[in-house]
């Protein structure tokens, strides 16, 4: 079970960069003029749900970990990599947040992968 609590450490870091881009980028640097905000709701809907999903699939492979969880934390990873393995895509040439972007998928990704590969262990070794 050990792996699976690397997983959700894993899971818990996106939620927690999510929050960080949430937070320092999208709200405290539209402080001043709140109106781009509300206008460009799309890109900070996403991240605020993606720090959501990330964080419960997080904290639940650290204190419940079990087949239903890494279940979701699979299918969270699939599009965790469409969803923001795109937007890392589409920022390349643009400026924006793209490293912090960069993290989020690989975090993601990352534990949805060490889920699953310690899962699929542990059920060889039954």
């Amino acid at each position: 079970m050990v792996g699976l609590r690397v997983a959700g450490t894993l899971w818990i870091l996106a939620g927690v960069v999510c929050l960080g881009l949430l937070i320092v980028v999208f709200v405290g640097e539209n402080l001043e003029n709140p109106g781009i905000l509300v206008q460009n709701l799309a890109l900070p809907a996403l991240v605020a749900g993606g720090a959501i999903v990330s964080l419960l699939i997080g904290i639940r492979l650290i204190t419940r970990p079990g087949p239903e969880i890494v279940r979701w934390s699979t299918i969270a990873g699939v599009a965790w990599l469409i969803v923001f393995g795109s937007l890392v895509l589409t920022r390349l040439d643009k400026p924006g947040p793209l490293t912090s972007s960069a993290l989020i998928t690989g975090f993601g990704v990352a534990g949805a992968l060490v889920a699953y590969w310690w899962s699929r262990r542990a059920r060889r070794s039954d």
